[in-house]
């Protein structure tokens, strides 16, 4: 048995080994360890990428402040809405401060944020036991001359998520970016559905099954145009979801209305208030039919989103407004 660069040659003991039958047993054996080995470094290096897949997301802290402004939750909503925080998936959540104030302070003020961001993902569906780990890493030092205004994006949280080789969706960590900056909010794939965990259900009744975190179009309830008064032929749906409510006292929900065909507004115009929040007064009167047919408020929420959430990004066809005008139904709890 001699070794060579390319090529494993077997010689007989006897030496009689004909050349051309030699070189064309070399030539075969070559090409095989070689097709061989690429393909055991292709399944490695793939089984690699997948089972180490994260994805980071970046929240920005107002300065010196733990809560969460306005445009963390609706970053966070926005996650949890188009899948990209779900159960089941270990989650890690990392607060940071800028380097202004005491080290002290700053390594607390670190940490309350982390808190924070965890009750704001539990209280909207996410698993208490996902989230592996939640600290706060004080300030982050950086060399050279301190701005005296410090650095916004050190106020902050990631949040890491992160996936089995079963379940990764592939790595969007993002870069670092300044706050405010028209790359801090997701962008929806144009003309293409957004990715969510929703369910289209005939039956109503099937809402008692879902677990936390599931959204459901509630069908067959109908508005005016411009208007959020219920149509009466809305009332069969919302009777028998206030039934189910009713059969199953640990379901809480969260009513989430959706409008289409707006672009310069947050929200569309309802002329019966005479304001522009249409997506949040529909979700109310929802709300409020729920609560006089005697379902308790703490079980119950509502809010409105207006087109920040469409299910098609630009409306071309009455099937595309139609999707995007819609209630939802998010199950925020439901204990057997």
């Amino acid at each position: 048995m001699t070794g060579s660069n390319h090529c494993i040659t077997y010689r007989h003991p006897e030496n009689n080994c004909n050349p051309t039958r030699c070189s064309f047993f070399c030539f075969v054996l070559s090409r095989s360890a070689m097709f061989g080995i690429l393909v055991f470094l292709s399944a490695s290096v793939s089984f690699l990428t997948r089972a180490q897949t994260n994805d980071t997301f970046r929240l920005y802290f107002d300065l010196n402040i733990p809560t969460l402004n306005q445009s963390i939750k609706e970053r966070i909503d926005l996650l949890i809405y188009n899948n990209k925080i779900i159960n089941s998936n270990e989650i890690l959540i990392i607060g940071y401060a800028d380097y202004l104030g005491t080290e002290e302070h700053n390594k607390s003020l670190s940490v309350e944020r982390s808190k924070n961001v965890k009750k704001y993902l539990v209280g909207h569906g996410v698993k208490s036991d996902d989230v592996k780990l939640c600290v706060g890493k004080g300030q982050v030092n950086r060399d050279g001359p301190h701005d005296k205004e410090g650095y916004p994006t050190d106020r902050r949280v990631d949040i890491v998520v992160k996936h089995d080789s079963r379940s990764a969706p592939g790595d969007t960590h993002e870069p670092d970016k300044k706050p405010g900056s028209k790359h801090d909010n997701p962008v929806t794939r144009k003309d293409t559905p957004v990715v969510i965990r929703k369910v289209i259900i005939s039956d109503i009744g099937q809402i008692s099954k879902l677990k936390a975190g599931s959204v459901i179009v509630l069908q067959n309830v109908y508005f005016p145009a411009d208007r959020h008064i219920i149509k009466t032929e809305s009332y069969s749906a919302l009777q028998k979801l206030a039934q189910i409510m009713k059969d199953n006292p640990n379901l809480k929900i969260s009513i989430e209305g959706h409008v289409c065909c707006i672009s310069d507004a947050p929200d569309a115009f309802d002329i019966d208030t005479g304001e522009p929040t249409l997506s949040v007064n529909r979700a109310k009167a929802i709300y409020d039919y729920l609560v006089k047919e005697g379902i308790e408020e703490s079980r119950l929420q509502y809010e409105g989103f207006g087109k920040t959430r469409p299910v098609v990004q630009y409306e071309r066809t009455e099937e595309d407004a139609e999707k995007n005008r819609r209630v939802e139904i998010r199950i925020v709890e439901n204990k057997p």
